[in-house]
């Protein structure tokens, strides 16, 4: 625990003098701006109304959109039809097969310019593993389970509070975990494209007036969010902790 602490320690001093140097050889605030100065405008944003409003709107976009491919996933994941498996299988391949950017494009064709657009995306990006997880976490119930529910028969909400939700449940949180991290980032990327509000946004405003400690300071904010999730879910011991050196 100590080395690992002390490792992680060292890495930061190194990794903001590196910065530090880089920014000093450089000598351009535009293109590599001093670690400092990124920090206190990260520390300024906690304090900006505008930033924690826009914050709030990817959190709901991502969080809708994750509402929406876990509710669609576990319902069709419960469905046992092999052929019906085999159709959304095909479906699953198209969205994996092609990048964010080509649904983003789509999705700006299909429902114009806002919340639609980004829900619809995460959407679209997470569903095929919450599907999956489901589908194979029902299907690899093992048969002398369905057997005894046959020879003692329960009642359906029994089934499903008592047996089917903790059996799957190892299943599906890990997936779910993932899919909660990955929601923030995808909804601030299809924001950047297709709203004139959110994080995305704000990256994108940014952007166009150069301005880069904003910059730099939202992607610490995306980091935060993300590894503070992760250590939420490590807690809840969901997702497994990170190998100790």
């Amino acid at each position: 625990m100590k080395n690992s602490l002390r490792f992680k320690i060292t890495f930061w001093i190194i990794f903001f003098l590196f910065w530090y140097l880089m920014g000093k050889r450089i000598n351009s605030p535009t293109i590599f701006p001093y670690p400092h100065k990124v920090l206190l405008k990260t520390i300024s944003l906690l304090s900006d109304t505008e930033f924690l409003y826009n914050l709030g709107i990817t959190a709901i976009r991502s969080l809708v959109g994750l509402f929406l491919a876990f509710f669609i996933g576990f319902i069709l994941g419960n469905i046992k039809n092999e052929k019906f498996y085999v159709g959304i299988r095909n479906i699953i391949d198209i969205f994996q097969s092609n990048p964010l950017i080509i649904w983003i494009t789509l999705a700006l064709l299909w429902f114009g310019f806002g919340s639609k657009t980004v829900i619809f995306t995460t959407f679209i990006m997470l569903f095929p593993n919450l599907y999956l997880s489901v589908y194979y976490a029902l299907k690899n119930i093992p048969t002398e389970y369905i057997e005894l529910f046959k020879i003692y028969p329960i009642s359906k909400k029994n089934y499903i509070t008592k047996f089917l939700i903790p059996y799957i449940k190892p299943f599906i949180l890990p997936v779910l975990a993932n899919s909660t991290i990955s929601s923030f980032k995808i909804s601030a990327m299809a924001e950047f494209f297709a709203t004139n509000n959110g994080i995305g946004f704000l990256l994108s405003y940014a952007k166009t007036f150069l301005n880069t400690e904003y910059i730099y300071a939202i992607s610490i904010y995306l980091f935060i969010i993300s590894k503070f999730l992760e250590y939420i879910f490590r807690k809840m011991n969901i997702l497994k902790e990170d190998l100790k050196l």
